[in-house]
């Protein structure tokens, strides 16, 4: 098996679009209303949606390869080796599900829950490398 299974989630833009729809809305109140106050507020908005566009957005997610798991892959890599990992707990905790990385000497880590994939792709891509997931609910 030679399959190298990759997972990137990159961050919603949707602090973009509500800027913009700010944007437009008051430079329709200023052109319906002549309130050129209003005008430096819609600069500033504009300054503060330029700046945030440019900004670098971390891209989260896993590399699974027959070797390694690599935690936070575009981040700051953490590779892990799948011949130290027991099994992959996964706890349901409302809305969001936890996972816990289990070593076959005992030690338990902590994963960061933007770096997953949903569970069933996570437990199907584990499965074929020979790590179950357990405690799923």
């Amino acid at each position: 098996m030679n399959d190298v299974y990759e997972y990137r989630s990159a961050p919603s833009r949707w602090v973009i679009r509500v800027f913009a729809i700010a944007i437009v809305l008051l430079l329709v109140i200023v052109i319906l209303t002549d309130a050129d106050h209003l005008m430096n507020l819609v600069w500033a908005l504009s300054a503060v949606t330029f700046c945030w566009m440019l900004m670098p957005q971390n891209i989260s997610g896993i590399r699974v390869d027959q070797d390694y798991l690599t935690l936070g892959a575009w981040r700051k890599p953490r590779r892990i080796a799948l011949d130290d990992i027991a099994y992959l707990r996964v706890t349901e905790l409302s809305a969001e599900c936890t996972v816990t990385i289990v070593y076959k000497d005992g030690r338990e880590e902590g994963t960061f829950a933007g770096d997953l994939p949903d569970i069933d792709e996570l437990s199907e891509v584990m499965a074929t490398r020979g790590i179950p997931l357990r405690d799923v609910i």
